[in-house]
């Protein structure tokens, strides 16, 4: 999905079809008489047809007041920016090739939540929504936080700034570090370490950027419930659940996500609406 508005906040609808041969097509609505050249762009990127689909715009727009329009883009989960590098020879960086289509839109300014890599941020010149600043628009994913009983559970070394910064923008009292091992060969997970003896009678609430699949969290709420935590919860910016979230019972409770991804309600799901400029918990 594609959103498009103008300086007064009027949506500017659009259109968009694919050609027999494959290629995509978009047709910009009504553009009021008196727009300024100047609009701002929410991107939910999940294809690279989403991705033409926005250099299209970009250029209907252009085309439309005969001169680049400034524009001000959104896009909340930053495709390919788990692939922040070349790890075998013959692949591309494709974070790089992402970047360079981004600048292409020339984009007056560039936002994107709780990126996964700082490459992306480098690489895009874009500004990062912090974790901290979505979870604040979920006033009971705060308070779980907050409760003397939590303790937050941070799933690996690389999420440990990350998690440092939620813990004090938050006022978090406890938090507790996990390490895993991987296969140097294949990259698969190998081993799971919570780093802390007992649990008993704690919340722990897991909190990362992307829930693919699940495994990680999976493994590390396994040995949570063998450290005998109360109850487990999941904080996650962006949830693919590309597994379904069926994969979760018995080992988590409840899930905390955003909108960067569509998902159906649930009871085991409270999905966080949030707006760069305006967020709302549901």
């Amino acid at each position: 999905m594609i959103a498009i508005q103008d300086t007064n906040r009027q949506t500017i609808e659009a259109t968009f079809m694919t050609f027999s041969g494959g290629e995509r097509h978009v047709q910009l609505g009504r553009i009021p008489g008196d727009c300024e050249p100047a609009f701002s762009i929410t991107a939910y990127i999940r294809s690279a047809n989403d991705l033409i689909d926005l250099l299209l715009i970009k250029n209907a727009l252009d085309n439309q007041f005969r001169q680049p329009v400034a524009i001000d883009l959104e896009i909340p989960y930053l495709p390919y920016a788990r692939q922040d590098r070349v790890c075998a020879p013959g692949q591309a960086f494709s974070l790089e090739v992402m970047a360079a289509l981004i600048r292409q839109l020339a984009p007056n300014k560039l936002t994107t939540w709780d990126c996964h890599s700082p490459v992306g941020l480098q690489l895009t010149g874009a500004s990062n929504v912090k974790p901290a600043d979505i979870i604040s628009n979920s006033p009971a994913l705060v308070a779980l936080l907050k409760d003397k009983n939590s303790v937050l559970i941070c799933p690996d070394k690389g999420a440990v700034n990350r998690c440092n910064e939620i813990k004090s923008q938050l006022h978090i009292s406890e938090m507790v570090r996990c390490a895993k091992r991987r296969d140097p060969a294949t990259g698969e997970i190998t081993h799971t370490d919570v780093l802390v003896d007992d649990l008993t009678g704690k919340c722990a609430v897991i909190t990362d950027d992307i829930c693919d699949g699940g495994y990680t969290f999976i493994k590390i709420a396994e040995q949570l419930r063998a450290k005998n935590a109360e109850k487990i919860m999941l904080y996650v910016t962006h949830g693919i659940f590309s597994k379904g979230l069926d994969v979760f019972d018995g080992l988590i409770d409840e899930i905390y996500t955003t909108d960067s991804f569509s998902h159906s309600a649930t009871k085991k799901l409270t999905t966080i609406k949030f707006s760069n400029t305006q967020g709302e918990a549901q």
